[in-house]
């Protein structure tokens, strides 16, 4: 039997006002959905009420998100969180709630105490007398898997046309086919959100793979870390495996005192990640350690992720904010994957400048960095390695030679990397050492070519262009080398090779010129990354460098002369794909 109310019902006319409900918090997917799906609802049964009550976060209370309602008092009730509430009820139950008279429900009793706590008596007396005498089905939202979604819940004031048992079945196929259409918007957004979380991801990873020096990746990886989680600070910490320390080497609106702050494996969450490789989302409860950061920091959620390669730990990458809560597991997965992607990359970066350093061991005294004074002529030097390379195979330089002459050397050793670094200086070795007793630049390179020849490997070989410098003239042997240009008052030409590049053939009957310079002559020797850099398909090429040396040679000092080369390549191909090496000479005037 029915409780009896705790106010007497008295009869007020309905209102005649349409009381719409919009969409209300949740995602933006969510709220689309619900307004079509009320408008549906509305289409299919002649109702005076459609709500949809959604569960909360932890799939038990229900809390109303959309509905529309014929009038004010329809949906003072149906949307108050009074409790009993027609939502929980159909929920605990294993089949709908039908009511043909909402006055008659058990619990109605309760409702009206619960309304009249909620709304106020008058409020709720004026939404009862309308309510009391309706009639009204909750039915479950549930997935395919039984998941409780919500409750569908719709009501009749008309006493002509009361909801009843004939009509249970028309709404639960409405609540299966919303449960349905809820389902998928859910799997829709969600996949759509994990798609942009990956494209953020690699877009991320590309740009911290767009250079090798640590520094700037250090920095790179700190920024991408909050645009890709929602962060607003961010920090980079390198373990020191020697000390047991970790190091602050990025960080992003972070104070500087975390910088200088003593970081080890008993440093709170922080620590317990470096030594478990365990991502982490801190919540609930901080030790003193993450208490004390938190406070200095003024931020209300942290996490962090590992930075590892394999079994290399690199240090551990946090991401933080204001908010509470901010952060959710799906976060702390993206942090993660970034995490590995940044280990790649500071891996490299390393790499690059353990090899960098060995490369620069392997040339020091062999790759000068200016040209040594040579009399009576102004000297221009320019050495530009290939992108992300630590050296190049570029083989130059000039050194004065026991008769008062001086040598100058250009060539280039086919490869990249540190083993071409390596022989390069074995050749510049090679040359130089030939040259102090010997003054001929073909009897140098013949010799330097025999004692290559067991020394490169198979599939390389070395073009070299050498020549012997006095007051007034240049000897010259070029060994498969670009001809370097003669810029004299006629005009500009290349001058003429001699023969194979070094380590080729054991009898490459090397020839020899000798050219005299004129007051004001220049020569401009150089390297193929000059004349072969790209820009789409197009290569630069020895005619179109003629023309700019022929140009600017007359109005640029030599060291001038290079630079200005060199970037008007560089510009025209959007940067240089190969080593380029400029060495320009000019005798005075």
């Amino acid at each position: 039997m029915a409780t009896r109310p705790s106010i007497p019902p008295r009869s007020s006319p309905a209102s005649a006002r349409e009381a719409p409900s919009l969409p209300q918090g949740g995602p933006r997917w969510l709220k689309r959905t619900l307004a079509r799906l009320v408008e549906q609802v509305r289409t299919l049964l002649p109702v005076d009420a459609v709500a949809f009550l959604m569960v909360d976060g932890e799939g038990r209370a229900v809390e109303p998100r959309a509905g529309w309602f014929a009038s004010p008092e329809l949906r003072a009730v149906l949307e108050s969180r009074a409790r009993p509430s027609f939502g929980d009820a159909a929920l605990e139950r294993d089949r709908p709630l039908l009511l043909p008279r909402v006055e008659a429900w058990q619990a109605s009793g309760q409702l009206l105490d619960a309304l009249v706590e909620s709304l106020g008596e008058e409020r709720a007396r004026r939404a009862w007398d309308q309510f009391a005498g309706a009639s009204l089905i909750a039915c479950r939202l549930r997935t395919e898997t039984g998941r409780p979604l919500g409750v569908l819940v719709v009501a009749s004031l008309e006493r002509n046309h009361r909801l009843l048992a004939t009509d249970l079945r028309s709404v639960e196929v409405i609540a299966d086919l919303a449960a349905m259409a809820l389902d998928r918007a859910d799997l829709l957004e969600a996949e759509g959100v994990r798609a942009r979380r990956e494209l953020r991801l690699k877009r991320a990873t590309e740009a911290i793979s767009g250079s090798l020096e640590l520094d700037v990746v250090y920095r790179s990886v700190a920024e991408h870390a909050t645009s890709i989680t929602g962060g607003s600070k961010a920090a980079l910490t390198r373990l020191s495996s020697r000390e047991g320390e970790l190091r602050t080497v990025a960080r992003v609106d972070f104070s500087e005192a975390f910088s200088r702050g003593r970081l080890s494996f008993d440093s709170g969450t922080l620590g317990i990640v470096a030594r478990t490789r365990i991502p982490l989302l801190v919540r609930g409860d901080h030790d003193a350690w993450d208490a004390g950061l938190m406070e200095r920091e003024r931020i209300a959620s942290l996490m962090h992720a590992p930075l590892e390669l394999g079994p290399r730990l690199f240090g551990v990458l946090s991401v933080a904010h204001e908010e509470p809560d901010r952060f959710t597991e799906a976060d702390l997965e993206v942090l993660a994957k970034f995490a590995r992607s940044s280990a790649a990359a500071i891996a490299n970066a390393i790499d690059f400048q353990r090899e960098r350093r060995i490369a620069r061991a392997l040339t020091l005294g062999f790759v000068p960095e200016s040209l040594p004074d040579v009399p009576g002529f102004d000297t221009g030097l320019l050495y530009a390695p290939a992108a992300n390379e630590p050296t190049g195979g570029d083989v130059y330089g000039a050194w004065p030679l026991p008769g008062g002459e001086v040598a100058l050397l250009i060539g280039d050793v086919a490869g990249k990397g540190v083993e071409t670094a390596a022989l390069s200086a074995m050749v510049r070795f090679f040359v130089e050492a030939r040259t102090w007793d010997e003054a001929s630049p073909a009897a140098v390179l013949s010799r330097t070519n025999a004692m290559l020849l067991t020394r490169l490997p198979s599939d390389t070989f070395v073009t070299a262009f050498l020549a012997v410098l006095s007051p007034d003239s240049l000897r010259y042997c070029n060994a498969g080398h670009q001809m370097p240009l003669l810029v004299s008052r006629t005009g500009t030409s290349p001058l003429l090779g001699h023969g194979l590049p070094l380590g080729i053939d054991p009898e490459p009957g090397y020839g020899e010129s000798e050219l005299l310079l004129n007051d004001g002559d220049l020569v401009f020797a150089f390297t193929d990354g000059l004349i072969e850099a790209r820009r789409a398909g197009e290569m630069y090429g020895l005619d179109r460098l003629a023309r700019l040396v022929d140009g600017w040679s007359r109005m640029l000092s030599p060291e001038a002369l290079v630079r200005a080369v060199h970037e008007e390549v560089a510009g025209w191909a959007d940067g240089l794909s190969d080593d380029a090496v400029a060495l320009a000479l000019r005798r005075h005037a």
